[in-house]
């Protein structure tokens, strides 16, 4: 298939053009990936990479350096990876911060733009389409005076939409609220968050910038993910001292992620007494007629009851602690929330499949 826009005079009209498309589209993000015979174009819509079209090498590559340039990125280092921001203008929704990787491959290098976040997703917690209580499970915390949230989840499941919204509602309904995110990288801006971006595996990561923001007279904290025993132990001792703290795991479900806790030398103890409570969560393409337009969530909720400190404490394993949480008042599969909005019509058995694997069959 021959691209229309290889017409384009020169590169910079053919980028905004591409990124313009990508934006009425609603992708969030644009992969140009070289491949034997040129370079291939694909949008990531709703989750899904799709294939949009085939360029020739010569466009490809004239997009991927003009891409470097706008990013101001080291154009003569083709043997590296390399990242950047850079603002576009577009026809559409005027002047945006977008985000570029590069990296070398076989054929060539492969760049990767990321979307502006805050042209994609929900901003509150009501425009997030959580189940009810889900919606009751996050405004339990954001009232509450200390503790540990986690919301976990795959990639591309939401959650740092979730933290965004949460950390935007508690700073709406609370004003005066002192509070720092650390982030890799930044999404977007908050108004009212003083928001750090750290580089995970450099000097400033998040141990050591937790250690020093925790001087710095914080009321709420954000994680964006715990992904070492150093940090998991420096968010513990946080939500111990009178810190409320948001992180994001990558963990299956609520039992899972205490496993990790304790895998990563949590003490059982430290847990009970540090943990406010478990959101874990999923995203499914919605069903529009014949078409997915847009995507809803599936959520579910484990609080840090009575019963589930009992069997943490009682050195309970996973299955025992898996029994307990879904024993507990209001707890919900995510199977059994996936055929809900199979019955309401929000989405279909074959989502609900994809995404859930075999335990979200009907």
């Amino acid at each position: 298939m021959q691209s229309t826009m290889e017409q384009l005079p020169d590169a910079r009209p053919l980028v905004e053009n591409l990124l313009d498309r990508a934006l009425v589209g609603r992708a969030s993000d644009v992969h140009i990936e070289p491949v034997a015979e040129g370079y291939e174009l694909k949008f990531r819509i709703d989750g899904l990479l799709q294939r949009d079209e085939t360029l020739s090498r010569q466009v490809g590559e004239a997009l991927v350096n003009c891409l470097m340039v706008m990013g101001r990125l080291l154009t003569y280092r083709r043997d590296i990876p390399q990242e950047g921001r850079m603002p576009v203008g577009t026809a559409h929704h005027g002047t945006v911060e977008l985000r570029l990787s590069v990296i070398p491959t076989l054929h060539g290098l492969r760049a990767v733009v990321r979307m502006p976040a805050e042209l994609l997703g929900p901003h509150s917690l009501a425009d997030l389409s959580l189940p009810e209580h889900a919606l009751n499970f996050l405004y339990s915390f954001a009232s509450a005076e200390q503790g540990l949230l986690a919301i976990t989840g795959p990639a591309g499941s939401g959650k740092t939409t979730t933290v965004y919204a949460l950390l935007q509602y508690i700073q709406t309904h609370a004003p005066g609220t002192s509070i720092i995110s650390l982030e890799d990288p930044i999404e977007r801006g908050l108004a009212g968050v003083t928001q750090i971006e750290i580089t995970p595996f450099g000097e400033f990561g998040y141990a050591r910038a937790l250690k020093s923001i925790l001087r710095q007279d914080p009321q709420v904290l954000a994680l964006g993910e715990i992904r070492d025993a150093q940090t998991a132990s420096l968010a513990v001792e946080a939500a111990l001292t009178g810190h409320r703290l948001i992180c994001t795991m990558h963990a299956g479900s609520p039992a899972a992620a205490i496993s990790r806790w304790m895998e990563m030398g949590i003490e059982r103890y430290q847990i009970t007494a540090s943990v406010h409570g478990i959101l874990n969560q999923r995203l499914l393409r919605r069903k529009t007629g014949e078409k997915y337009h847009g995507r809803v969530p599936v959520a579910q909720c484990a609080w840090m009851d009575s019963a589930l400190r009992g069997a943490i404490a009682a050195e309970g394993d996973m299955d025992m602690i898996n029994e307990v949480i879904n024993g507990q008042s209001g707890f919900r599969s995510l199977a059994d929330l996936g055929q809900e909005l199979i019955a309401n019509g929000s989405t279909d058995a074959a989502e609900v499949q994809r995404v859930l694997g075999p335990q979200g069959r009907g």
